[in-house]
């Protein structure tokens, strides 16, 4: 291992990240947020000092596999830690400030966030918020212009705008990857770029649209923002004020699902909003080259896709279970509208809501929220979970082995689409559907460990917690139906970590713990 390289590569993430933090940074000062402008200059300063640094410490060189998984697993560590401070520097506790940023960069959407203003926006509780290092920075300021009128202009709003533009900025960044923005921007990278991208993206099928790995993620990341433009401009349409309509497409292509409202999409009392929002969850729950592949070549790609049909197929699926088992309240047209727009977010692990009432309906249907959960979107896709086309694949397996005990001399192949999926393929896709599987309820039984002297976390409770952090979905049911306010500090870093392992899709991450990585 040679980690002046990877040291090289992390410099380079945090001095992106200390840039990017000045763009919320300019939000809280539009919305003339003292403390908040204070907390990410601060922070700015700070990442891109640690960059500077590990930039000195490191060296170039050919990236390989060893280099590439360590920048991929730390790079997205550091960013998340420096991500954090933000939120802490405002007023949140440390752990707290962790797990909303490793939400945010992992496009999961859980929060810690309880408390909301007259508008219905997410706010900071006052006390915190009036004891933390960003109100001191920003009182020592001001007290030194408070003979200027600009001084006591920006004294005039104690608003958070610019920390909750920050929460969804990060959903849209990590969304396609943070390692991808840097592989797209750094066109230098070259070989270097093609094994960070093979490492942050670890599918089964994973296309590379063009032979060089920086112009695909060039092409992925203007497909993606051309996505959220045309979102944000639909929403505003819509009747949804333009800061919410920015925040919230950030959060929805990106399947995150932070929004500024505390009541989530439910706010808008909309179903043309939810029409939006759910196509464009759809969107992002589907590989991100075939959408590619239609702008440009194929306009039906979308249904000739195994893939994407399957996913289909299983949110109707799921739709209807919930229309006439999930004890959903309303006549059919009412039903249909909150279903399909559950079933769809709870799949393209996005988490939005569209009804508070989704806590209260039937076992069946929470049972099958959650199986949507674990399947989330298509490889390819900035959804977290199995994958449907692993799914597909396992199943076209189990039934190809059921056939052969028939049939003992047959000799078939497992077929995705119009391809042959090779034994090399296969085996990596069967092994990490159990293996995700195995994690999720390793997970939830030291979630149920650490929440035993809290009654109210029950099985539900625990499974969809996990279920919902490596999915990257955010709401589960229970007591983390809406925040995690009421689990313990040791709880949350259990959903720190399923969240960091679900978004890297869990072999780069138990990598490290492979005495093998670490040898020259």
């Amino acid at each position: 291992m040679r980690f002046r390289i990877a040291f090289d590569i992390i410099g380079t993430v945090l001095k992106i990240i200390g840039l990017l933090l000045l763009v919320p940074g300019i939000v809280a000062a539009l919305y003339h947020e003292t403390s908040g402008l204070a907390a990410f200059a601060l922070t700015s300063i700070l990442s891109i000092s640690a960059g500077i640094v590990l930039g000195r410490l490191g060296s170039k060189g050919d990236v390989g596999n060893r280099e590439a998984f360590a920048a991929v697993t730390l790079g997205w560590l550091c960013a998340t830690l420096f991500s954090a401070l933000p939120y802490f520097f405002m007023g949140i506790g440390f752990i707290d400030a962790l797990f909303e940023s490793i939400s945010g960069f992992s496009a999961t959407g859980a929060t810690i966030l309880t408390e909301s203003d007259a508008g219905g926006y997410y706010i900071v509780n006052s006390t915190l918020a009036d004891g933390s290092l960003a109100t001191a920075i920003a009182r020592l300021v001001t007290d030194n212009l408070t003979a200027h009128a600009f001084g006591q202009h920006i004294l005039k709003n104690q608003t958070f705008y610019g920390l909750l533009f920050w929460r969804s900025f990060q959903q849209l960044i990590g969304g396609l990857g943070i390692i991808l923005m840097v592989v797209a921007i750094f066109p230098q990278l070259r070989v270097a770029g093609r094994q960070l991208y093979r490492a942050e993206t670890v599918g089964p099928t994973k296309e590379t649209i063009t032979p060089r790995a920086t112009e695909t993620a060039r092409i992925l990341w203007e497909v993606y923002l051309l996505f959220n433009a045309v979102e944000i401009v639909l929403l505003i349409a819509a009747g949804m004020p333009i800061y919410d309509a920015v925040c919230n497409a950030f959060s929805t292509l990106a399947t995150g699902g932070f929004s500024p409202q505390a009541n989530s999409i439910a706010a808008y009392h909309s179903p043309l909003i939810e029409a939006i929002i759910a196509v464009f969850i759809l969107l992002g729950m589907s590989s991100f080259s075939l959408h590619y592949k239609v702008l440009t070549s194929d306009r039906f790609g979308w249904f000739r896709d195994e893939e994407f049909r399957f996913m289909i197929c299983i949110i109707a699926a799921g739709t209807l279970i919930l229309i006439f088992f999930g004890g959903i309240q309303g006549d059919l047209l009412t039903r249909f509208r909150f279903a399909s727009f559950q079933i769809i977010s709870f799949m393209g692990t996005c988490g939005f809501v569209s009804t508070l009432d989704y806590d209260k309906w039937s076992t069946a249907a929470k049972l099958a929220l959650i199986m949507t959960m674990l399947i989330g979107g298509c490889i390819g896709s900035t959804a977290g979970g199995i994958k449907v086309g692993r799914l597909l694949v396992d199943l076209k397996y189990a039934y190809n082995e059921l056939f052969h005990m028939i049939h003992p001399k047959s000799l078939i192949s497992v077929r995705l689409g119009e391809a042959r999926v090779q034994e090399e393929i296969l085996r990596p896709m069967l092994f990490y559907s159990f293996f995700y599987l195995a994690v999720w309820l390793a997970l939830s039984l030291a979630m149920a460990m650490v929440s035993a002297g809290n009654p109210k976390a029950d099985l539900l409770v625990v499974t969809s917690a996990i279920a919902e952090s490596m999915g990257g979905v955010g709401p589960g049911f229970g007591i983390v139906a809406f925040d995690w306010s009421q689990i313990s500090p040791l709880g949350k870093m259990i959903g720190f970590f399923a969240m960091y392992i679900g978004r890297l899709e869990l072999m780069p991450i138990f990598l490290l713990f492979m005495p093998e990585l670490w040898r020259k």
